[in-house]
């Protein structure tokens, strides 16, 4: 365990800074070109401490944020063009709960954030991952880190499993994020970032890294 990080994080709990450093050391592991699968559950509001600190542990590699603002029922080319765009080496994808919110409402007429083992049927954002997954493999080279609530991850454990099982480590739980002085954090993010400040046009906003 590198002492660097013993001095950031000596207030987080052990265990939590073990997930957390879990997750870095096996981003850090992957050779450039080579495909990798992770998921990650946070709460909504933990997200962007979870890209401040990623950004920050890891600036020898490229990364890419893909904030999905709107439902959407494919991922694949998205990712595909900003990949032959901007040849990074870790996409950050977060905001896939909107598709499921989405889902939820067109098949239940409500919205619970509780019908992932209801197997019955399958979200089509989720349908269209399982048949894919080779695709990804294959053409985009990369590791590909789903940041998501709890439910989103119960959503691909019980309906996602093609996707899920195949490439990935254990789901990664961060309850609380390794702390970053507010200054240094700011300073470390504005100053790699390129950030778009207009409204996306798409149905998803991105942020190049590094």
């Amino acid at each position: 365990m590198n002492s660097q990080y013993i001095d950031w994080d000596q207030d987080l709990p052990p265990e939590e800074y073990e997930e957390y450093q879990t997750l870095i050391n096996a981003l850090k592991r992957k050779s450039i070109n080579e495909f990798g699968l992770f998921f990650v559950e946070c709460t909504s509001i933990e997200v962007e401490k979870v890209f401040l600190r990623i950004i920050r542990d890891i600036p020898e590699k490229k990364l890419e944020i893909l904030h999905l603002v709107e439902p959407i029922n494919a991922l694949y080319s998205r990712v595909l063009n900003l990949y032959k765009n901007k040849q990074f080496d870790i996409l950050l994808i977060h905001g896939l709960e909107h598709s499921l919110y989405k889902y939820e409402k067109n098949t239940f007429g409500e919205i619970t954030e509780a019908y992932s083992s209801n197997l019955s049927s399958v979200p089509p954002i989720l349908d269209h991952l399982n048949k894919l997954r080779e695709s990804f493999r294959d053409n985009i080279p990369v590791s590909l880190v789903f940041i998501a609530q709890p439910f989103v991850i119960d959503y691909f454990i019980h309906r996602c499993q093609d996707f899920f099982d195949w490439k990935s480590l254990n789901v990664l739980k961060l309850n609380s994020i390794p702390h970053l002085e507010e200054e240094e954090s700011s300073n470390s993010y504005l100053g790699q970032s390129q950030i778009s400040h207009h409204p996306p046009t798409d149905k998803y906003a991105s942020r190049v890294i590094g």
